[in-house]
């Protein structure tokens, strides 16, 4: 569900530091994202899809960007619609939420019948314990991790980002790892880390910490990781750039 997840997200974009995969976006001291996570009726899944591109649709005649993302180990039944957002003002026109008023009321109401459930968060961006590559193709999947802090533990746990984790990944050659937090409609203690991933065939490594430091270096690593994080819930995505509006990515400079 999306209280502890990005769900993903979208995440992955999941979220998800979702927000940023493909979109081409420069970094501003504050990036928010609006991540819309829907659980859809099973049976109506394609009817689903179809709604997503009429969405989509929609954002791209408005000139506004949407990822959506599909969970596909975690909640089978679960999209995430990912939307930037420069500042809160903007979000006194409904343009940015996840359906533009734009859309006909028989549509809406059509999706209205194949959702079981819905929750809406904003996430901020944390670029100080995020590692970013520019590429135009980060990868279709990620792994996303949702760490839920122990009580009084928000400055240990970016001490021990900036000091431990986010070393160890740049030793394991991991070129992009996004960290975000949710504010609004979430856990203030959640922290989400999306690794995204070009292959699911890159899962079959094992943990990216042993790869890095060994099995004696990760076992220490978790270690001081269990004494500031008190669970952590894994989910893998999919990017769905049928269902989505993302910008064509910046052409390199000849």
């Amino acid at each position: 569900m999306q209280q502890r997840l990005l769900g993903s997200a979208a995440v992955f974009a999941l979220t998800l530091g979702l927000s940023n995969i493909s979109l081409g976006q420069t970094q501003t001291a504050q990036q928010w994202s609006v991540i819309t996570t829907v659980q859809i009726k099973p049976e109506f899944r394609t009817e689903m899809e179809a709604i997503q591109k009429e969405i989509s649709a929609a954002y791209k005649k408005a000139n506004l960007t949407r990822l959506v993302v599909e969970t596909i180990l975690g909640d089978a039944n679960e999209y995430i619609s990912i939307a930037p957002l420069a500042k809160f003002a903007e979000m006194d026109s409904p343009s940015l939420l996840s359906m533009p008023p734009t859309l006909p009321q028989p549509l809406l109401k059509r999706a209205r019948g194949y959702i079981t459930a819905m929750h809406r968060t904003t996430y901020l961006d944390l670029p100080d314990i995020s590692i970013r590559t520019d590429m135009a193709n980060p990868g279709e999947y990620a792994h996303v991790a949702v760490l839920h802090l122990m009580p009084g533990k928000a400055a240990a746990f970016t001490q021990f980002m900036k000091d431990d984790y986010l070393p160890a990944m740049r030793k394991a050659e991991v070129a992009n790892l996004w960290l975000s937090r949710p504010i609004f409609g979430g856990d203030l203690g959640d922290r989400v880390m999306v690794r995204p991933l070009h292959k699911l065939a890159e899962l079959d490594g094992g943990p990216i910490t042993t790869k890095a430091l060994g099995a004696e270096g990760a076992a220490q690593l978790a270690a001081k990781q269990s004494g500031i994080v008190e669970s952590s819930h894994y989910t893998v995505v999919h990017v769905r750039p049928e269902l989505s509006n993302m910008p064509a990515p910046p052409e390199k400079a000849k």
